[in-house]
C-alpha cells in the first residue's frame, strides 16, 4: 500500500475577504478583462465570487501553489482561465 501525503492547507490572504484555504477549492474560474473576477467552487459544491484585488490575489496564490507543488494535482489543473 502506498500512502500519498498532500498538503491540506494552501493559505491565501486577500485584501478584504480574509484568508482562504486553496485546498478546499474544487474549481476556480478566473477572468481578468475588463475587471478581475474569480468564481470559486468549494469542495462541497458551494460557489462564491470574488472581485478586483481579491480575485487577483486568489489567482496569484493559486498559480504560486501550483508552482510549489509541481505535481499532477487535479485541483490545480481544473481551472478555467
Amino acid at each position: 500500500m502506498q500512502i500519498i501525503s498532500v498538503p491540506t492547507v494552501f493559505t491565501c490572504p486577500t485584501p478584504s475577504a480574509g484568508w482562504l484555504n486553496l485546498a478546499q477549492i474544487r474549481q476556480l474560474q478566473f477572468e481578468d478583462y475588463p475587471n478581475p473576477i474569480a468564481v470559486v467552487t468549494w469542495h462541497n459544491g458551494d460557489k462564491q465570487s470574488f472581485f478586483g484585488d481579491n480575485a487577483t490575489a486568489i489567482m496569484n496564490a493559486w498559480l504560486e501553489a501550483q508552482e510549489r507543488c509541481n505535481c499532477d494535482n487535479y485541483r490545480l489543473k481544473n481551472r478555467r482561465l
